[in-house]
């Protein structure tokens, strides 16, 4: 064996549980070992070229109490959107507040309130059209009052982190991450409109991920420094 498979056939001796999906990638650039775990619990083994077989088994040996946390929090923040059907009375989750869907007739335009639009009684009011065009206004609605939300909450740790000129986008990141943070140039926070249905304290949890990632902190990605930065703004 070769490649990836050496290292892949010496971590599977460990037994560990299946549902980890452990992967093994190879990269040139690193100088140590480290471990990378996704939204879903795949958990993928990050190999310098220097590293034998034997160092990665004993590092994820050694890990291996740490795996297991985080690949709990990545199950339970795993993107699974419910399948919607978009009827009367049918409930959204935003921001923490539950919504009734009801729909409407009403013209494209004109003095009426624009829809979809979310009323104090919890209902969610939008017009009655085909399923995939309601769809797509309230996923237009999600953007529009996530973007405001992450702007607004986002500043906090803008000024705590001393992040400057930072951009927030909500748009679609498909369905295996809820945020990203994209450097410069971009230097942008990215949600997904998605993310905003789940329970305030774990939409809170993905913004700060990404805020922590915006301050630029030294090593790895999911290093020492972020896991500072993390356990600064979100001890628990």
């Amino acid at each position: 064996m070769t490649g990836p498979d050496v290292y892949t056939a010496a971590i599977a001796a460990l037994g560990l549980p299946a549902e980890w999906q452990v992967t093994v990638a190879l990269r040139p650039r690193r100088r140590s070992l480290g471990i990378e775990v996704l939204p879903g619990g795949t958990v993928t083994v990050l190999i310098p070229p220097q590293a034998d077989p034997e160092q990665a088994v004993r590092f994820v040996r050694g890990h291996r109490r740490w795996i297991t946390e985080k690949v709990e929090t990545a199950v339970r923040l795993a993107p699974n959107h419910p399948v919607k059907q978009f009827v009367d009375g049918e409930t959204f989750d935003l921001l923490g507040q539950r919504y009734w869907l009801h729909l409407v007739d009403a013209p494209a335009a004109g003095g009426g309130r624009q829809l979809p639009a979310l009323a104090p009684d919890n209902l969610l009011y939008a017009r009655r059209e085909c399923p995939d065009r309601v769809r797509r206004a309230i996923i237009e609605l999600y953007r529009r009052e996530g973007l405001a939300w992450a702007v607004r909450e986002g500043s906090e740790y803008e000024r705590r982190g001393r992040i400057e000129g930072l951009r927030y986008q909500v748009r679609d990141l498909g369905r295996r991450r809820w945020g990203v943070y994209h450097g410069p140039p971009k230097h942008t926070t990215a949600l997904h409109w998605a993310a905003f249905g789940l329970p305030l304290r774990l939409i809170e949890y993905v913004l700060v991920h990404e805020q922590a990632h915006a301050t630029r902190p030294g090593g790895q990605p999911h290093g020492r420094a972020w896991q500072r930065q993390m356990t600064l703004w979100m001890p628990d």
